[in-house]
């Protein structure tokens, strides 16, 4: 490489100018050509300062098992950006070339021409060694990281650095981010089956985005040096999205606009029950279940495919397709549960197993990922059996896999469990050619495609746990993993709000969890006292679902006894009751990419890093008991709105709540609308029976709570609603409209729909 002469060197920094600033739209761009940094603002922003790029390049040591990798001896050699020429435009690209130390070039920053989801900025390193690309800045006074990812034991991440890579979570987690002895099976604090290269700065607020990303990433959170964060990644290029905003909901919109989902069918926001062991206790459960008056829309049946016990558990069988000995009369099932009202899941994940039927199938095919050698890449496997995975960058491996799902579908299935997507070996061989290092955290979006295309045109979903940037918009419902069956505060109960939180966070639209948890290694199965709180939680998420865990025998289940069932029951039928608000939440998923689930401080400010209790849309705060034992627990309800009870309707403040087993805190935010079922179906789903309520039964009839006078708030079916006006007290009328004007209690509210309705308005004063 030719050294420039010092004179060059110097016009080149241009130490005696003064900062080069650029209007680009709203965004001001200031680069310090001398110090070699920039900042960046939108107008009523604090903006990112003190930017700096590197690039370089790097070692590390690997070891993989059980789907998780361990990194060791990890080395990065990084050149930094000291100086900037002159930061130029031409056809909407401002670019500027970037030097070293010593005057050479070491790459280009390049900002695009900002569009409605923020102000691209990109890193271009020359070097054609480089192997790391790194962005850091000035960390605020008061600095907070939101986003990242589901993470189990932490939603705001500052103070913190770990890295971003798809991981098989762990079954509990260790206080820290170094491995312990058993990696292969211990969790690190951060270790995350859907991590999201996404930093949302919520007092800003804004957020830095890294939409192109791939590679393994390391974010160090203001940890090593308090006043500096950065994001390094693997990978020679750093392509980032820098998203502003009024408040931290509208920059989450606009950095994942792109990435929203579908709208989900109703009956897929209606309560999921699983059943497995044969046709016999699918039956069983659908009657069960019934009988008890519980509004339930779908039975999953995760066995479909058979199982076999081992001392791990309850565990599936290896194959793709229906076990005709567990289930002889599947398509008599599903003709029984679809007169019933019920929607049928199965399941599948990507890994293929050898000696199976699939295995040689998928081998002809040719879909399955290589080793050097050119044969099937074999790893051991969650059934301790040989197993590979669909080399999605295969042309044929999709449609492969679609063939297998939609014979499933043929069955009568409506949809299934999408499972794993987080264990593709660094060290594979793909059909594409492509670096598998840089293929690993982008296979759960892979998975994914796989199955949305399955169910394209079909009245159907399906959900799934892993994911990275971009999944957000591919699986129509997301999991938080396999939680153990306790309280404990590492993996169990009380890290679903978390979970829930960080993955709403990073843009996850709808959630869900598996109602007393999955793993009993290193616990007890779940007992009821679990069982009850953790339902509570159930009815209070965007889709209230049942798992029998890993012991289904010792594990508690919704039918173990008479007030178990009974309280399920009340609680399928509250949150079917709330389908009309939850159906609204689930529109602006679809329309604007707003979670379901929030972290209250997206509405309410303060504690950015709060972790025990969610709101559900805009309404309705949610404070589960986490702990063993308890008779209530404290709730902090955020100051300058009034509150008022969910389930009493009377005024609420910060304090102590008594809370049975049988009783989640629920509160209502002043300024909020909640429209409700006035009856409560059975089901979500069509149903011919004249003995059961579906959703075109009770549609014609609402209950619409103001709290303190409302706000405007939008059913999933469009029917809006507009309030104006002081409430003068509380107050309630009836009228039937579809659109038109309801007066109460100095409160009009204006509703704007397609159908015919009965509407009870009822005015919660503060």
């Amino acid at each position: 490489m030719t050294r420039r002469p010092a004179c060059l060197i110097a016009s080149l920094a241009c130490a005696a100018c003064s900062p080069d600033s650029h209007q680009i739209q709203s965004w001001l761009v200031t680069v310090d050509r001398d110090a070699g940094t920039l900042d960046i603002s939108e107008e009523g922003s604090g903006g990112i300062r003190g930017i700096r790029l590197g690039a370089g390049t790097g070692s590390y040591e690997i070891e993989q098992a059980f789907g998780s990798t361990r990194f060791d001896e990890v080395e990065h050699d990084l050149v930094w950006v000291e100086s900037f020429g002159k930061l130029r435009e031409s056809d909407g690209i401002w670019t500027a070339e970037a030097f070293d130390g010593t005057g050479e070039p070491l790459g280009t920053l390049h900002l695009s021409d900002p569009s409605s989801s923020g102000l691209p900025l990109e890193w271009l390193p020359v070097r054609a060694e480089t192997s790391r690309t790194v962005l850091q800045a000035d960390c605020d006074t008061d600095e907070h990281f939101l986003g990242l990812g589901g993470h189990a034991m932490d939603v705001d991440h500052v103070g913190h650095a770990f890295p971003l890579w798809v991981s098989e979570p762990g079954v509990g987690k260790s206080q820290d981010d170094d491995y312990p002895d058993d990696w292969s099976l211990t969790g690190t604090r951060h270790a995350s089956s859907y991590p999201v290269p996404l930093l949302l700065r919520p007092q800003q607020p804004h957020a830095i985005s890294f939409p192109q990303a791939s590679g393994r990433m390391e974010v160090d959170l203001c940890a090593s040096d308090p006043q500096r964060f950065s994001v390094l990644s693997w990978e020679p290029t750093l392509h980032t999205l820098i998203s502003h905003g009024d408040s931290p909901l509208e920059v989450l919109q606009r950095a994942t606009a792109g990435h929203h989902i579908d709208q989900p069918p109703a009956w897929a926001l209606g309560a999921w029950v699983d059943a497995v062991g044969g046709s016999d206790r699918v039956r069983e459960v659908a009657d069960t279940l019934r009988d008890a008056g519980a509004s339930v829309s779908a039975i999953w049946t995760e066995d479909w495919k058979g199982f076999e016990l081992q001392t791990t558990g309850y565990r599936l069988s290896n194959e793709w397709f229906l076990d005709r000995e567990l289930y002889p009369d599947a398509e008599d099932i599903d003709a029984e549960l679809e007169a019933a009202g019920y929607k049928w899941l199965a399941y599948f994940s990507a890994f293929v197993a050898e000696d199976t039927v699939t295995w040689d199938d998928a081998v002809d095919a040719g879909v399955l990922i290589q080793d050097d050698q050119g044969e099937p890449y074999t790893f051991l496997g969650v059934s301790l059996k040989q197993t590979s995975l669909v080399d999605y960058t295969h042309p044929d491996a999709q449609d492969w896999s679609v063939a297998w799902m939609q014979d499933c579908l043929d069955i009568g299935f409506d949809g299934w469990m999408a499972d794993y997507g987080e264990w593709l070996p660094a060290d594979a061989v793909l059909h594409s050619g492509a670096d598998p290092m840089l293929e690993h955290n982008r296979y759960p979006s892979l998975w994914q495609a796989a199955n949305l295309a399955a169910i394209d045109g079909r009245d159907a979903t399906f959900f799934s746990r892993s994911g990275w940037m971009g999944t957000q918009g591919l699986s129509p419902v997301v999991w938080g993993g396999d939680q153990r069956t306790s309280f404990d505060t590492d993996d169990g109960f009380p890290t679903v709000l978390a979970l829930g939180l960080g993955l709403a966070a990073s843009g996850v639209p709808v959630f869900t969890h598996d109602i007393a948890g999955y793993n009993s290694v290193g616990n007890d199965p779940s007992d009821k006292e679990l069982w009850f709180r953790w339902a509570g939680l159930g009815a209070y998420s965007p889709v209230m679902r049942t798992h029998h865990g890993a012991f289904d025998e010792e594990n508690h289940q919704f039918d173990r006894d008479d007030e178990t069932l009974a309280y399920f029951a009340e609680l399928t039928r509250e949150h079917s009751r709330l389908y009309p608000y939850r159906s609204g939440l689930a529109l602006e998923a679809s329309t604007l990419g707003s979670p379901m689930i929030r972290p209250v401080s997206f509405h309410y400010g303060q504690d950015w890093g709060r972790m025990d209790a969610w709101l559900l849309g805009p309404a309705l705060l949610v404070a589960p008991v986490l702990e063993r034992g308890a008779t209530g627990r404290e709730v902090q309800l955020p100051s300058g709105v009034a509150w008022t009870d969910w389930h009493t309707l009377e005024p609420a403040t910060t304090g102590w709540f008594d809370a049975a087993m049988d009783h989640t805190p629920v509160f209502a935010a002043a300024g909020t609308t909640v429209p409700t079922f006035a009856t409560i179906p059975d089901t979500l789903a069509e149903t011919d029976d004249p003995d059961l309520l579906d959703l075109g039964d009770v549609d014609g009839e609402r209950v619409v709570y103001l709290f303190g006078g409302g706000g405007p708030f939008t059913e999933g079916d469009g029917t809006s609603y507009t309030p104006s006006g002081t409430p003068t007290g509380p107050g309630q009328a009836t009228e039937t409209l579809s659109s038109g004007t309801i007066e109460v209690a100095g409160v009009s509210l204006a509703i704007n729909g397609d159908l015919e309705r009965s509407y009870t308005v009822v005015v919660v004063a503060p």
